[in-house]
C-alpha cells in the first residue's frame, strides 16, 4: 500500500522541476519543527525567510482535508504560503486571502518571493489596498482627454468586489464597441497600483488582437511595460506580456513560464480558447483569471445549434459564473449591445429583410441540386447576386447621401467573394459613381474599379492587411467583400452597412457580424446602422420557427465546370455533424440564365429592447391595438367622434402606446407606413378609417407645387413651364421606380430635348441657378 513516502518522493521531483534545490537545507528544509509540530517541508526565500510550508498526505487522502492542520505550522513558522499535497492533488493557499485552490504544479522560488515581497507594498490588506485608490474619472488615452464611462466603473467595482471576496475567476461579458480592452486596461493599472497583482498575461487567439491589444496597453499603461510574444517568440520579459494562445503555450516548459509567474491572466474572446489544449494552457497558470467576450448570453439571442450552447455553458464554468439550479450563466460583469444603445454608447440599427427565391428555395442545375447552404460555397447564380445587388442600391439610394457608407458584405468563400466584388462594381448607379467621385475628389473611373473590393486570406499575395487598412484609412474602397476577416476584432467606426450573404447557424457568429457596425463615430455624425439581411439570419436568432418549402426550378449548365474553391467560409464554431456530401466543383450560373425574384423583403424595427418586427406585421399589430382601444380607451373614443384632445390626453395615450410591448410611437410608425410627415393623430384616424395618407407621388406633386408657388415672383412663363415639364418626369418616374435624383442632366435627355435640352434650360435658368435648383428639390423629394 503507498505511503506518505511515496507521496514524498513525487513532491520531491515536482520540487526539482519547478527549481528548487532540495539538497540545500537553506532553501528547503524537511520536517521542521514549529510550535503545533513538523512541517513536513518549509520553502524558504533566497535570506532563507520562510515562504511556504508544504504539507504531504498518502495518494488516498485528498490533500485539501489537511487545511487547518497545515495552517498550524505556517502560522508558527511565519510562512505566508501553503502547498498541499497528495503526489496526485496539489493545493496552493494564500491563507490571508481566500481559501486554498487547486494548483497543477508547485511555483518557483522566484515567483513565491515576489507574491510574499507583493504584499509588503499593501496599504494594510487587499481591501484597504484598493480603497485607498480612487476609480478613474478622466484620463489621456490615444492623444485625446477622455471621461471614463459610468459601465466602466461598475465594471472595475465589479472586479474589486470579486477579488476581495477571494473569486479567482471573473467573467466580464461587454458587447462590441464598449470597450472591453480600454476597461481591462484600467482595471490593471488599478490593481498595480494597489498591489493586487505585479505580473499580466493577456491571452488573444489571433495576432491582429494581440497587435491591437498591445497597442493599447503602451498607451494607456505606459509605465508598465509590455512584450509581445507570437510565432514561437520566446522571453521573459514584459511586466504585462500579450501573446496568442499557441505561442504562450509552448512556453510551458522547463526555462518558460512557470505555474505562478503571472498573478493575473485575460483571456480575450475567451470562448474560444476554453476547450481542448487551450483550456490547459490555462489552466497551467495559478493566477485570477479573467474572461472578456463579446458572445451574447443565452438570453439576448435565440440559440440554433446545441453544440454551441454547450460551448458557452463550458465558458461559464470554466469561469465560475454557471448557476446549475437555474441553468443559467451569472457573469461578474454583463454590459449587453442593448445596455449600450440605451445609454447612448452604441448605435443603434435596422434591419431590411429582402428573400429572394432562388436563396431560399433552390433550384435543379444540369439535373445536381443545389440548396440553400450550397450558395457560395459549391455554386453561385449571378441572376441572383445582382438581384440582391441591385436591391441594395436601391434602398442605399433612397436613403440621403452626405457621404459614401462604409459596408461590409459578409461572404461565404473566395470565390463568391470574387463575383461579389465584380457585380458591385459593374452594376454602381451611375449616377452614385458621379456623386462619388465628386465627394471624394476622384475620378469616375477609379470609383468605379474599387468601388467594392474582397478582403479574404488570399488577398493581395496572401497579405490582405493593406487592403484591410485601405477600407479603414481611404475612401475606396467603400464595400469590403469579407470572408472570415472583418467579422471579429476589426473596429472601424465609420461601418454603417452589414450585408449578410453569409448565412451562420452559430449566435455567436451572428454577434460578431452585428458589432462590426456597433461603434459611434462623430466625425461624420454616425448614430445607427443598417443590416442588410439576404439569408434570414436575424430571423434565426430573433424570430423561432421559420419554415421554408423548397420547390426545384431547373436549367442547363452554359458552360463547362470552373476550378473548385478551397474555401468554404465555415463557422468558427462547426455546427453539429452532417451527412458528408460528395465534393464537387465549384459552378457558376452566368447572369441571363436563371432568372430570380423577391417572395418577401421588409424593412424591420429595432425598438429600444431589441424587438424585431416585420414592417408588414408592425402595421397590422397597430391597427389591431387601435381596434381594441377602440372598444376601451376614452381618447381613442374621442377621436372617433371628431372630438379634440387635450394636450395631457394626448400625453397618457401616447405613453400607453409606447409600452414595451407595442413601442408604437411617431418615428416609428412614419418609418413603417413610410408617412415622413404622418403625426400621431394621423395614424390613429387612418387605422379608425377616418383618414386616407396621400401616395408619394403626391405628396412630391403637392410639396413641387407650394415650392413653384413659393418662387412665383423670380419664375417667368417660360421658367414655369419648363419646371412643370420637370415635375411630370418626376411623377412618372416615381410611379415607376419610387427614386429619383435629379442632375442638370436630366435635361439632356427626352422630352426635355425637344425643348432645346440643357443648353435651353441653362439660358433660362443660368448655369448655376439650375444646380440649386436641382439641389433644392432634390431636398424637397427626399423629405417627402
Amino acid at each position: 500500500m503507498p505511503t506518505e513516502a511515496d507521496t514524498r518522493i513525487v513532491i520531491d521531483r515536482l520540487l526539482r522541476e519547478a527549481g528548487w534545490d532540495i539538497e540545500n537545507k537553506s532553501y528547503v528544509s524537511t520536517e521542521e519543527p514549529s510550535a503545533d509540530g513538523r512541517a513536513d517541508y518549509l520553502l524558504k526565500n533566497h535570506r532563507t525567510q520562510p515562504l511556504a510550508v508544504v504539507e504531504a498526505k498518502r495518494f488516498s487522502i485528498d490533500p485539501y482535508s489537511a487545511k487547518q492542520q497545515t495552517k498550524a505550522y505556517a502560522v508558527s513558522l511565519a510562512a505566508p504560503f501553503i502547498l498541499l499535497s497528495n503526489g496526485r492533488e496539489h493545493y496552493f493557499w494564500d491563507y490571508e486571502n481566500g481559501d486554498a485552490r487547486p494548483v497543477l504544479g508547485f511555483a518557483t522560488q522566484a515567483d513565491l518571493e515576489r507574491r510574499a515581497n507583493l504584499r509588503l507594498h499593501r496599504r494594510g490588506d487587499v481591501t484597504n489596498s484598493l480603497l485607498s485608490i480612487p476609480y478613474p474619472s478622466r484620463f489621456r488615452f490615444k492623444g485625446e482627454d477622455v471621461d471614463a464611462r459610468p459601465y466602466q466603473i461598475r465594471c472595475l467595482q465589479a472586479a474589486d468586489d470579486a477579488l476581495i471576496s477571494g473569486r479567482r475567476r471573473m467573467l466580464f461579458e461587454m458587447a462590441t464597441g464598449t470597450g472591453k480592452t480600454l476597461t481591462i486596461a484600467m482595471l490593471m493599472k488599478r490593481w498595480f497600483q494597489a498591489a493586487a497583482i505585479s505580473r499580466v498575461l493577456f491571452l488573444a487567439d489571433r495576432i491582429e488582437l494581440a497587435k491591437q491589444a498591445k497597442e493599447t496597453f503602451e498607451d494607456y499603461l505606459r509605465d508598465y511595460p509590455t512584450k509581445l510574444l507570437y510565432g514561437g517568440k520566446r522571453s521573459l520579459d514584459g511586466q504585462i506580456v500579450v501573446g496568442t494562445l499557441d505561442t504562450i503555450a509552448g512556453q510551458l516548459d522547463a526555462g518558460g513560464f512557470g505555474h505562478a509567474y503571472f498573478d493575473l491572466v485575460v483571456t480575450d474572446e475567451c470562448h474560444r480558447s476554453i476547450y481542448n489544449t487551450h483550456r490547459a494552457t490555462l489552466a497551467h497558470f495559478d493566477a485570477v483569471h479573467v474572461g472578456l467576450t463579446a458572445t451574447p448570453n443565452p438570453g439576448e439571442l435565440r440559440w440554433i445549434s446545441e453544440h454551441e450552447r454547450q460551448l458557452v455553458r463550458s465558458t461559464y464554468m470554466f469561469f465560475d459564473c454557471w448557476d446549475s439550479a437555474a441553468q443559467e450563466g451569472r457573469p461578474t460583469f454583463a454590459y449587453t449591445l442593448r445596455d449600450g444603445i440605451r445609454e447612448g454608447y452604441l448605435a443603434d440599427y435596422k434591419i431590411y429583410v429582402a428573400e429572394s427565391r432562388l436563396t431560399f428555395e433552390g433550384t435543379t442545375w444540369e439535373d445536381e441540386e443545389i440548396a440553400f447552404s450550397d450558395w457560395g460555397r459549391t455554386a453561385e447564380s449571378e441572376d441572383r447576386l445582382k438581384l440582391l445587388i441591385d436591391e441594395y442600391f436601391r434602398i442605399e439610394e433612397e436613403r440621403a447621401q452626405p457621404h459614401p457608407r462604409k459596408t461590409i458584405v459578409f461572404a461565404v468563400g473566395e470565390r463568391q467573394a470574387t463575383i461579389i466584388e465584380r457585380l458591385f462594381n459593374k452594376f454602381l448607379p451611375d449616377a452614385a459613381c458621379l456623386r462619388i467621385a465628386q465627394q471624394i475628389n476622384r475620378s469616375p473611373a477609379e470609383v468605379r474599379q474599387s468601388f467594392a473590393q474582397k478582403i479574404t486570406c488570399y488577398s493581395n499575395n496572401c497579405n490582405p492587411k493593406p487592403i484591410i487598412d485601405r477600407f479603414k484609412f481611404d475612401p475606396l474602397p467603400v464595400i469590403a467583400v469579407s470572408v472570415d476577416m472583418l467579422d471579429t476584432g476589426y473596429d472601424h467606426k465609420e461601418v454603417e452597412n452589414l450585408v449578410m450573404l453569409r448565412p451562420t447557424t452559430s449566435a455567436i457568429k451572428y454577434a460578431q457580424m452585428r458589432g462590426r457596425g456597433s461603434r459611434l463615430c462623430p466625425r461624420i455624425g454616425k448614430t445607427e446602422f443598417l443590416i442588410y439581411d439576404f439569408v434570414n439570419n436575424t430571423a434565426n436568432f430573433d424570430d423561432p420557427g421559420q419554415q421554408y418549402h423548397r420547390p426545384k426550378r431547373v436549367g442547363s449548365r452554359p458552360r463547362p465546370e470552373q476550378s473548385p474553391d478551397d474555401d468554404d467560409g465555415g463557422d468558427i464554431i462547426p455546427p453539429p455533424p452532417v451527412r458528408p456530401r460528395p465534393l464537387r466543383e465549384f459552378t457558376v450560373i452566368s447572369e441571363g440564365l436563371l432568372e430570380d425574384d423577391f417572395r418577401r423583403r421588409q424593412m424591420m424595427i429595432v425598438g429600444p429592447e431589441g424587438l424585431a418586427i416585420d414592417r408588414r406585421e408592425y402595421q397590422d399589430r397597430w391597427r389591431e391595438r387601435i381596434k381594441e382601444l377602440q372598444e376601451t380607451d376614452p381618447a381613442v373614443q374621442k377621436i372617433l367622434a371628431g372630438e379634440e384632445l387635450s394636450q395631457e390626453e394626448w400625453e397618457i395615450l401616447g405613453h400607453k402606446l409606447n409600452a414595451p410591448e407595442f413601442w408604437f410611437d411617431e418615428p416609428a410608425l412614419r418609418k413603417a407606413f413610410e408617412q415622413p410627415t404622418g403625426s400621431l393623430s394621423d395614424f390613429i384616424r387612418a387605422a379608425l378609417g377616418l383618414y386616407q395618407f396621400p401616395t408619394r407621388e403626391q405628396r412630391i406633386e403637392r410639396a413641387f407645387n407650394v415650392w413653384v408657388a413659393e418662387h412665383s415672383e423670380s419664375i417667368n412663363p417660360d421658367q414655369a413651364r419648363m419646371l412643370r415639364l420637370l415635375r411630370n418626369v418626376v411623377l412618372a418616374t416615381v410611379r415607376e421606380t419610387k427614386y429619383v435624383l435629379l442632375d442638370p442632366a436630366i435635361f439632356s435627355r427626352p422630352p426635355f430635348t425637344f425643348q432645346g435640352g440643357r443648353p435651353r434650360a441653362e439660358a433660362l435658368f443660368g448655369r448655376d441657378r439650375l444646380a440649386a435648383i436641382m439641389e433644392e428639390l432634390n431636398n424637397l423629394i427626399k423629405a417627402t
